[in-house]
C-alpha cells in the first residue's frame, strides 16, 4: 500500500487515480470529523467534500515533510468552523483566553478508565450521544480526533492550532465531565 506522500507525488506527476486513492482513504474520517463538529449529516458531507476540493485545489502547496492527514484535518476545522460561523451555532465562552482555556472550568487530573471503557459501560448509545453533545465544542472536537480519529494528542495540536498541554487538558476535562454524567445514571 502507497503511502499518502507516495500517492501525492504520483497524483503531481499526472496520476489521477492516486487522488482518488488518497480521497477514499481518508473521507471516512474526515466526515466523521466534521459531523462531530457540526451534528448534522448534511453538513458534514458537504464540509468532507469541500474539504478535499480545497485540499486538491492546494496540493501543490503540501509540504511532503507534513502529514497529509493532519493537513486534510486542519483544512476539515476550518471549514466546518465557516460552516458554523454561518449557522451561528457555536458559543464560545467570553471567559476563555488565547489559548483555548477557561480559567472558570477547575483542571482536572484523570487516572481512571479511558474514554472507551467507559463508553462500554454505557448500555444506551443514543445516552452516551446526548451526553456527547452537551460538552463544549473545544472539547467534542478533541475528543472526535482522538478517540473516532485515533489521532495523537500532537497532531490534534496541530489541526486544531492549540497547544499540545491545552488539548491534553481539554481531553482530561471531557472525559471527566463524561464520567461524571455516566456515574449519575441511574443503575
Amino acid at each position: 500500500m502507497k503511502s499518502d506522500e507516495q500517492l501525492i507525488s504520483d497524483y503531481l506527476e499526472g496520476d489521477d487515480t492516486s487522488l482518488a486513492v488518497l480521497v477514499d482513504r481518508h473521507l471516512p474520517s474526515v466526515y466523521n470529523f466534521a459531523f462531530s463538529l457540526t451534528r448534522d449529516a448534511q453538513a458534514a458531507e458537504d464540509i468532507a467534500q469541500e474539504s478535499f476540493i480545497k485540499a486538491w485545489k492546494n496540493i501543490c502547496h503540501f509540504l511532503p515533510t507534513k502529514n497529509f492527514q493532519t493537513w486534510v484535518f486542519s483544512i476539515a476545522k476550518n471549514t466546518a468552523i465557516d460552516w458554523l460561523r454561518k449557522r451561528k451555532e457555536i458559543a464560545f465562552s467570553v471567559f476563555e483566553n488565547d489559548e483555548g482555556e477557561n480559567p472558570l472550568i477547575a483542571a482536572l487530573a484523570d487516572d481512571n478508565p479511558l474514554p472507551n471503557e467507559l463508553l462500554a459501560k454505557a448500555e444506551d448509545v443514543a445516552y452516551v450521544q446526548q451526553l456527547l453533545e452537551t460538552l463544549d465544542p473545544l472539547y467534542r472536537d478533541v475528543l472526535a480526533l482522538r478517540y473516532e480519529s485515533n489521532l495523537t494528542f500532537a497532531e490534534i495540536g496541530e489541526i486544531l492550532k492549540r497547544p499540545l498541554h491545552t488539548v491534553k487538558s481539554q481531553n482530561r476535562r471531557a472525559v471527566a465531565s463524561l464520567r461524571r454524567a455516566l456515574e449519575a445514571q441511574p443503575v
